[in-house]
């Protein structure tokens, strides 16, 4: 059930359409959560500069502008921040290219995975690791489905939307700290919605991979608000009426 207060917010002074507005549309379960306008280029009014620096040393390690971009780098390249999930994924999208698109089951699943693992000189007990990481994307996918995070028979194909949602962010942020000015950030969150245009073929998509991606890092299956939260802000996104990800068209 939708907790009274969450919404859309938008600011009058933002993008609305084109590449920018894209870029920030990826970063939109950060921004409602926090209760920002989706579309903000400057940050969130609900901290002050002085705030967002000492969250993100706090959080991220981040001190500085040299920090910050390093951060938003690597948010926003191609290598993703769980590499062994990501591995997982692209194994199960191979196999579903092999089948011609037909759905990939859990047996298959796992005899790639093995595959891989003989192929890589990788021992039996990491093999074990591996298929229990696998079951677990599998327990999540069931439960997106029941929720409507995922339609019946949906599979999440990759879970780099995490990071792109939070590189969007990044970049925002950057400005509201004075680590670096609006035209970078600007470049940054362009970079963003191409990255996500390049992994996803939906708003939905996109979503269910940002889901799990953050599921897999903090919710460990439990299903708890970690999962609840962007669950939420998954449902405003694809019933608000002012939601651009039912203007913005994902491919522009």
């Amino acid at each position: 059930m939708r907790r009274q207060g969450l919404g859309l917010k938008a600011d009058p002074y933002g993008p609305f359409h084109g590449p920018r507005a894209h870029g920030y549309a990826c970063g939109v379960h950060i921004a409602v959560m926090n209760g920002a306008p989706w579309n903000s280029e400057t940050g969130c009014t609900c901290c002050t500069p002085e705030e967002k620096r000492d969250d993100l040393s706090r959080d991220w390690g981040i001190e500085g502008p040299d920090d910050w971009r390093g951060q938003a780098e690597t948010l926003l390249d191609d290598r993703g921040s769980n590499p062994v999930a990501g591995t997982l994924l692209a194994l199960r999208r191979q196999a579903a290219q092999y089948l011609n698109g037909r759905p990939v089951d859990p047996g298959t699943w796992r005899s790639a995975i093995g595959d891989w693992c003989r192929h890589n000189g990788i021992d039996t007990g990491t093999y074990q690791q591996l298929v229990g990481l696998a079951g677990m994307i599998l327990d999540y996918e069931k439960r997106f489905v029941a929720d409507g995070l995922l339609p019946p028979g949906g599979y999440v194909t990759a879970i780099q939307a995490w990071d792109f949602g939070r590189g969007a962010n990044m970049a925002r942020w950057g400005v509201q700290c004075g680590y670096t000015v609006l035209q970078t950030a600007q470049w940054y969150v362009v970079r963003a919605g191409e990255q996500a245009r390049r992994h996803y073929a939906s708003w939905a998509d996109f979503s269910a991979g940002y889901v799990l991606g953050r599921c897999l890092h903090f919710d460990n299956g439990e299903f708890g608000p970690r999962y609840t939260e962007p669950l939420e802000v998954h449902h405003v996104m694809m019933s608000h009426p002012q939601s651009p990800w039912l203007n913005l068209p994902f491919h522009l």
